[in-house]
């Protein structure tokens, strides 16, 4: 009979299986309770596979050898692969109460609770390992796992480095080590190492995902595009891939093709709640408003606090003129982005306070602040005293509108007086109970301060019949739709009696240089360095005949003063501008023109120039 079971280990040595099973089986036939052979067809049929039938077949065996380091070790294993984490753990301890210096114990006994989320229990299993087998790269490479979970980053690379040294081109280290990288902000420094993994390993799902997602974080969405397509051919139905695409996809501008993706992601997995969102901010991107709103209110059902949810869901509102949902919801934006909190101030929810002092703090851009200040003198009627702070750049401009309405003007950053109560300045018009309807229209509601106006006097140059200003770029911001490039105005610049005053208070080197070089230079003027606030630019259209503006802090502030002005939108506008509106119950003064399509500001200035050539 012994003769039978050295020619099952053998043929199990060589990994010829089917021959070593019926030889363990044949010997077992002779001998139930022969240890060696329970325990080696257990740990065979482990190779196969079948975990439940190893775990009974190596538990008979540690039953009649329980003193058997080797046999607590792989019924351990075979639990694990059960899924009876405690169990196996239970296990993994035994073989080491038998023999203390068991490496592979203490390893798998790392795993099994790395498995279950203890990394403090795991990194230290994984270091007694290495205490005992210094060079075992895989040991290193778990440690530095356990210690990448506990945010010990800068050590975690250190282990995957060790690990690298014993094993050079070992693929799991070099992804590992990229996560770590990222975890530490230095992304430029993961990507290569998740390159090298797949260089090493080219099947490597999870250092293409993590490359994708790692180029998508650094802008190089293209590049995350074509590696997550990749990691998509090696493996179809894995949501967080298809859920990357498909934002990689939206990042490019390109929403209606990242639609299906976020649809498919959601599909697979209808508990993604961040898939929900960005389905639903695809959507907006798209104009489909409605659609958006349902997919945000998923995303909530599923995380009720998902702030960004929240706060897209009330644009969708807002720009459907749902002030009633909409404004209440708005508030999240407080939460989304870094907003002046003043934590000592109780919040002022539109009550009358004969007796108090409010502080109504500017927020967001330039541009809100001019569209929103219009709501300062109707809280100022409730209260006995408002100081209103905004920035710096719009103190000069808004000095002569403060004094009027009977506010304290202050900057951002300087000492605040005494206040009883704060409230955000795009927060005005819930705490006023606005609603569509009563959107205060009446313009214009600021004007140049006389010495500014003085200032500019005699200033414009040229000699055309009629000077506009020109506004094609804002602020960049991330996914920006709000500028175009100088080029596409081509069709403005080319209209005859019209002198050009470009407000853009900065231009990149290659806008100056495209207009130093410009055919029809002599009629586009610039001020540069010389526009010094927002004053300077009310009294500069002051003076003109008409606005020609993206949808930028210029807009907003040529509509503030009155003049005529034709707005240049997005496709998919921000709220503010509604949906499918030509005129802006904000600015009665201004003509909304909006993109057809995505991106298509050709059409956008050709119905401008055409507006022109009629006035």
């Amino acid at each position: 009979m012994q003769q039978v079971f050295d020619r099952a280990f053998a043929a199990h040595r060589d990994g010829r299986l089917d021959d070593a099973e019926r030889g363990y089986r044949a010997t077992l036939e002779g001998n139930p309770v022969h240890v060696d052979a329970l325990h080696l067809l257990g740990v065979l049929r482990h190779q196969q596979g079948q975990h439940a039938e190893a775990a009974e077949l190596v538990r008979r065996a540690v039953n009649l050898r329980p003193e058997d380091a080797a046999l607590q070790l792989n019924l351990g294993n075979a639990l694990k692969a059960l899924g009876q984490i405690d169990d196996a753990i239970e296990q993994f301890r035994n073989a080491l109460t038998l023999a203390p210096s068991f490496p592979m114990a203490h390893y798998n006994l790392g795993n099994a609770y790395a498995s279950v989320g203890r990394h403090e229990d795991a990194a230290d299993a994984f270091e007694k390992s290495l205490r005992l087998q210094p060079n075992d790269p895989s040991s290193h490479n778990n440690l530095g796992n356990a210690l990448h979970a506990l945010g010990r980053h800068t050590e975690a690379i250190a282990s995957f480095q060790r690990a690298l040294e014993l094993r050079p081109g070992h693929a799991g280290a070099l992804n590992n080590m990229g996560m770590s990288l990222n975890a530490l902000d230095r992304a430029e420094e993961a990507i290569p190492r998740f390159q090298a993994a797949l260089a090493a390993e080219p099947r490597f799902v999870a250092a293409h995902f993590n490359l994708a997602n790692t180029l998508d974080a650094t802008g190089r969405h293209a590049e995350a595009v074509a590696s997550f397509q990749t990691a998509l051919a090696l493996q179809p139905n894995l949501p967080p891939t298809i859920f990357g695409l498909g934002n990689a996809l939206a990042a490019l501008g390109r929403h209606a093709q990242a639609l299906p993706y976020l649809e498919r992601a959601v599909g697979l997995d209808p508990q993604f709640a961040l898939a929900w969102l960005s389905l639903g901010t695809a959507h907006q991107a798209l104009g489909a408003h409605a659609a958006a709103v349902r997919a945000f209110d998923q995303a909530l059902r599923l995380r009720p606090d998902l702030a960004s949810a929240h706060m897209n869901r009330a644009l969708a509102w807002l720009a459907l003129r749902d002030f009633a949902r909409g404004l209440p919801e708005y508030e999240w934006r407080l939460q989304t982005t870094a907003q002046p909190v003043i934590q000592t101030l109780p919040r002022w929810h539109g009550e009358p306070i004969e007796q108090r002092t409010l502080l109504v703090h500017a927020e967001q851009g330039f541009g809100d602040t001019l569209q929103f200040v219009r709501f300062v003198p109707l809280a100022a009627q409730r209260a006995a005293r408002v100081v209103l702070e905004v920035q710096p750049q719009l103190l000069p401009l808004l000095a002569p509108a403060a004094q009027a309405w009977r506010v304290t003007l202050i900057a951002q950053g300087t000492p605040r007086p005494a206040a009883d109560l704060q409230c955000p300045l795009l927060s005005l018009p819930l705490a006023l109970g606005t609603t569509y309807d009563t959107i205060p229209e009446r313009t214009p509601y600021l004007s140049a301060p006389p010495p500014y106006g003085r200032k500019w006097r005699g200033s414009l140059g040229g000699h055309a019949k009629r000077k506009i200003g020109i506004a094609w770029s804002g602020r960049i911001q991330q996914n920006e739709t709000r500028s175009m490039p100088l080029a596409a105005l081509a069709p403005l610049f080319a209209l005859e009696g019209i002198d050009w005053i470009v407000l853009q208070p900065e231009l990149s080197a290659e806008e100056h240089a495209a207009l130093d070089a410009h055919p029809r230079a002599a009629s586009i003027h610039r001020f540069d360095k010389r526009i010094g606030d927002f004053a300077d630019t009310a009294a500069i259209i002051e003076r003109l005949d008409a606005v020609v503006s993206i949808d930028t802090s210029i807009a907003h502030l040529a509509g503030a003063l009155k003049k005529p002005l034709w707005i240049m939108l997005p496709f998919a506008a921000d709220w503010r501008w509604f949906v499918g509106e030509t005129r802006s119950p904000w600015y009665p003064g201004a003509t909304l023109l909006r993109q057809p399509q995505p991106g298509a500001w050709s059409d956008v200035v050709e119905t401008v120039a055409n507006e022109l050539r009629r006035g």
